[in-house]
Parts: structure tokens; C-alpha cells; sequence
């Protein structure tokens, strides 16, 4: 209330008629309904209602974009044989069944996908392959072909995954099995050729109840857990490395937000985000976001009735999405004003606002998919229920699939494994309109070699001279440029002379050497250096040295290389 408003008596009015009353009761019933509805500042379009039986019906998990261009996830129910099948959909929404899985085998396509590397799809059944029925990770090439990569067994708790495994840098795939009711679980790592190693066993009644991983730029990776070990805490998340170091970082409690329901993501900033359920100031969870060293910072708390709640009944937790502008998105798959969830998004000022799907019957209702920004610029997610008297649907639907515009501009986008490397790299990137008089730069310097995979797909090559910063393709008058940093590795390759004493000026030669900002003879920098090319920089040998042998090293906003050999410090 406003103290300092100023008042006006009105002139006495005798009677309001009947009219006129029902009417201000109608206005002060609208502007109530209003204000527990949030604002519709975007609405999201229906593209495609699945169909019953044979469509990839209830579609949930995660959603990739292809090399094709086009996108790819997956429905729990239904499909050709009845237990499950991947669809593919264009930008446009054309939907087609790409794979049903065989028959016998159980509970197949709800976890979606993962784009490895090598442009195929991975994904995991909770039950999966007969002969053991405990779960099975499995591999699709574009051209829809087939592999079960591994057949989990129940040994340590290796069995029934609900998520994709996620591909990591070093090239092999990562996951977690478990589901929330009957296995607590693992962390396991499958090489692309199947060798299965089980890093980290989740027991009963200590810690379980996995989210899928995510792979930070430490090299490590990082989950949340229903379970922990952590005094006074209700649920934490945890930090495991590629070898399986396996650290509970951070426990959840009621003041702070408790009950973790997504998995983790890194920001542009470097933080991880995710969100809750439970606790923080309305009791409804919150958005938070989390240094690599588990300090927390609550950055929105949920409100159940105008937000939605980010509870899944409908199938295991899903992550948040920052966008190519700096924008998170996210979904809330229960309760709200409607009952039926929300989408969400919270600006880099962190402006939150919730949408809903305007008829739930029609449109989706429950949205439980991880969203995917597409390179044209929209945000795209499923909804595994709704769509049951849709327009085009002659038969039951179960399921949508949505876009929501973002205002981004189109884009290009690296291959998640491939945002850092040496000159001579090759980096994927996904966009459109490539053709073969694409110039594809790094930092500005343009590349001198590059493969095209129809439009939608290139690879280039690191030139010499490239500079840390963002990709660029430009195509006639039309350039895309990544939301994702390239790191352009240096690297030593020799130097000489081989040894010297202070003042000596030592050549020392590589690659991506052009941004150097250090150089360093031991730990002692050195006060005088010049770069004289990408390959090629001099420096003096500091004083305050001691005699013996040291690793001359250099920095640039891509990392920091060390020589193969030691400069001898006389």
C-alpha cells in the first residue's frame, strides 16, 4: 500500500443496481484468477501430438539435435513393437518414428538420448535386454542401425539406468544407474567399444537416488543425490572424477532448499545450477547455483501455486537449459495454477517468470524433458501426457511436442566435447545454411580446411595463429556465431638453447602460442618475453634462480603448456 496516496471522496450514490454489482463482482473475480496466473510473457506452440500405438507415445528425457538437423528423443510406451521407440522431428515439426525397440525387450526410449562424438545416438533402457532384464545401455547410427553396448548384471548395484549415459572428454561414456524405488545404485563407465568399469557403488541406506551426471570444465563430474552421508542434510550433490574419486560437496537442508529434483549444468560464469523441491523461503524449493567447491547461493525460491512445482511424479528429475543469451530455462512438471506444470525461465538479472501451455488436454500437460535450444534459436521440450483431442489426432494421443521462442538469433554450436584443443584440432559445430563457401574463424583467424556434413554440420580445422574466443561461420551475409568459448591449447614443443644462466634468451618453440601472457622458468616468471609468432617465443632467464633443472612453461588464455624436457639452469 502506498501511505502517501492521496484520497477523494466521491459524491454519495443512492443504490448500485443489480447489474452493476454482479459486474464488480466479475471484475474482482477476473483480477483474482489473474493474479494467480503468471504472466503469459511467452506462449509455447504445439508442433506434434504422439499418437497411440505405434507412435514413440509419452516422450520424456533428453532431447538432442542431430547432425542432420534435425532433433531426436524418446517415448517410453508405445512404438512399433510396444516397448518404446525413438522419434525424430524437425525444426518444423515433422515427426517420424526413427527406431522401435524389439519387443522384448522392456522400458526402453523414456530416458531419451545422448549425441556422442561420432554423430551416434547412446541411450539406456531400465530393463532393457531380456537376458537379464536389469537394464541395457545401447548405441544408434544416423542410419537407424542398432548395438547393445552393454547388458547390466545387478553386480554392485549395476542395474535398471533411467538416464543417457553422457559422453565426457576423454571419449568414453559416463552414467548412473538406479531407479527411485527398488536399486540405489552406481556411477559406471562404458568405453565406445563396451568395456564397462563400475567407479563408485551407492549404498543402502547411506546415499542413492542418482541424477544423471554432467561433466564440468575441471574434468570432473557432477550429480545430486536423494541420499547422503552429510549430517543434517536432505540430499547433497557430489563430485566424482573420470577415475572415481568419489566426494558428497554440498548438503541440502530446509533453510536453503532441500531435495534436489534436477540434475546439475554449468553456467557461462562456471557455476553449476540446478533446483529443489523443498524448504528455502516458501517452502516450495528454489533455483540455486553452486561453486565447483559446493558453496551454495539461493537465487529464486519457488512459489507451488504460481510457479509449478519442481516435483516429478512422472518419471526421474530432468536439468535446466541456459540458452545461447545467458537465459535459464527450465520445466516444473506439477501442480501451478492449473495443475499441470509450467516452463520457466530466469534472465541473468534473475527476472523468473513461469508460462503455461495454454489447454493442457490439448496442448501437454506435466512437461518432463530436459529443453534443447535448437541452432535456429528456439527452446523445444516434450510433454509425456496431453494431446488427446487435438486437431489431426484421429486416434488417442499421449504426449507433445512444444517450441518456445527465445528472441536469440540462430547460431552455431560446438560439439559439447570439443569446446578446447591444439592447433590442428578438428571441432564439430551444428547451424544452418552451411554450404561449401562457408568461412569458419577462430577468435578471427580463419580456417584453412573444413568437411561439410550436408548443411547443418561441418568440422574445421584449428588454424595456425587462432585466437581463444568465440566461432564464427559466415555464410554470403549471414554469420553464426557460438555462445560457447573455444580454448586454443598452447603447446611446447622444444626450446634452446638447453641450458644458460640468468639473462640468457631462450627460444622456445610450439603451437598457439600467439596469446601468451607468462612465461615461466620454474616458478619464477620471466620479466622480459616477446612473442615473436604462434610458434615461436623468446624470454630471458629471470635471476633469483638457483642452480638445477626447471620446466619452462607458458600461459594464454587457452591453458598453460609445459616443456617436455628441462632447462638447465647454470
Amino acid at each position: 500500500m502506498n501511505r502517501n496516496r492521496r484520497h477523494f471522496q466521491a459524491p454519495p450514490v443512492a443504490a448500485k443496481s443489480a447489474a452493476a454489482v454482479a459486474l464488480s463482482f466479475l471484475t474482482l473475480l477476473f483480477l483474482f484468477v489473474a493474479a494467480a496466473i503468471p504472466a503469459q510473457t511467452q506462449t509455447p506452440t504445439v508442433l506434434h501430438t504422439f499418437m497411440q500405438t505405434t507412435d514413440a507415445c509419452a516422450p520424456r528425457g533428453n532431447i538432442v539435435q542431430g547432425r542432420d538437423g534435425n532433433m531426436y528423443g524418446g517415448g517410453g510406451a508405445c512404438g512399433g513393437h510396444g516397448s518404446g521407440a525413438i522419434y525424430r522431428i524437425s525444426p518444423a515439426g515433422e515427426e517420424s518414428v526413427f527406431f522401435s525397440f524389439p519387443g522384448n525387450w522392456s522400458n526402453c526410449g523414456g530416458a531419451g538420448l545422448t549425441l556422442g562424438g561420432d554423430g551416434n545416438f547412446y541411450g539406456a533402457c531400465e530393463g532393457g535386454n531380456p537376458a537379464t532384464g536389469l537394464g541395457s545401455i545401447f548405441r544408434l547410427t544416423p542410419a537407424g542401425v542398432f548395438t547393445d553396448l552393454h547388458d547390466f548384471t545387478g553386480v554392485d548395484g549395476d542395474s535398471l539406468p533411467v538416464y543417457p549415459p553422457i559422453q565426457a572428454s576423454d571419449g568414453n561414456l559416463y552414467g548412473v544407474t538406479g531407479n527411485e524405488v527398488q536399486i540405489w545404485g552406481s556411477v559406471y563407465r562404458l568405453t565406445p567399444t563396451g568395456v564397462y568399469t563400475n567407479l563408485h557403488t551407492f549404498v543402502f541406506p547411506n546415499d542413492g537416488h542418482s541424477s544423471n551426471l554432467f561433466q564440468a570444465s575441471d574434468g570432473n563430474l557432477y550429480g545430486t543425490l536423494a541420499v547422503c552421508t552429510l549430517p543434517g542434510s536432505v540430499g547433497c550433490v557430489y563430485r566424482i572424477s573420470t577415475a572415481g574419486v568419489f566426494k558428497e560437496i554440498h548438503g541440502f537442508t530446509f533453510t536453503t532448499g532441500q531435495n534436489p529434483c534436477t540434475g546439475l549444468i554449468q553456467g557461462k560464469d562456471g557455476k553449476l545450477y540446478g533446483a529443489t523441491n523443498q524448504g528455502a523461503v516458501n517452502g516450495s524449493g528454489n533455483i540455486y547455483k553452486m561453486t565447483t567447491a559446493g558453496v551454495s547461493t539461493d537465487i529464486h525460491d519457488f512459489n507451488n501455486a504460481t510457479d509449478a512445482s519442481c516435483v516429478n511424479n512422472d518419471g526421474p528429475p530432468v536439468n535446466m537449459l541456459q540458452v545461447a543469451d545467458g537465459t535459464f530455462y527450465g520445466v516444473n512438471p506439477a501442480y501451478g495454477p492449473t495443475g499441470s506444470g509450467s516452463i520457466y525461465k530466469l534472465t541473468s538479472a534473475n527476472v523468473f517468470s513461469a508460462f503455461l501451455l495454454p489447454d493442457p488436454p490439448v496442448d501437454g500437460d506435466l512437461p518432463t524433458s530436459t529443453l534443447i535450444q535448437n541452432t535456429n534459436g528456439l527452446v523445444y521440450g516434450t510433454t509425456p501426457g496431453g494431446g488427446g483431442t487435438s486437431t489431426g489426432c484421429p486416434q488417442i494421443c499421449q504426449g507433445t511436442f512444444f517450441s518456445v521462442s527465445t528472441g536469440d538469433k540462430p547460431f552455431v554450436n560446438l560439439e559439447p566435447t570439443e569446446k578446447t584443443g591444439n592447433v590442428g584440432a578438428s571441432v564439430g559445430m551444428f547451424g544452418q545454411g552451411f554450404s561449401s563457401a562457408s568461412i569458419v574463424k577462430f577468435g578471427g583467424v580463419a580456417a584453412k580446411s573444413k568437411t561439410l556434413t550436408g548443411t547443418t554440420y561441418l568440422t574445421a580445422v584449428v588454424p595456425a595463429g587462432a585466437h581463444t574466443g568465440t566461432v564464427t561461420v559466415t555464410t554470403g551475409t549471414t554469420t553464426l556465431t557460438s555462445p560457447q568459448t573455444y580454448k586454443v591449447k598452447p603447446k611446447i614443443t622444444s626450446f634452446t638453447p638447453s641450458s644458460g644462466s640468468p639473462a640468457t634468451l631462450v627460444t622456445i618453440h610450439g603451437t598457439g602460442l600467439i596469446q601468451a601472457t607468462t612465461v615461466k622458468f620454474g616458478t619464477v616468471k620471466a620479466t622480459t618475453f616477446t612473442v615473436v609468432s604462434d610458434v615461436e617465443v623468446t624470454a630471458d632467464v629471470p635471476s633469483g634462480l638457483a642452480a638445477g633443472a626447471v620446466v619452462i612453461s607458458i600461459t594464454t588464455p587457452g591453458g598453460t603448456a609445459n616443456s617436455p624436457t628441462k632447462f638447465t639452469v647454470q
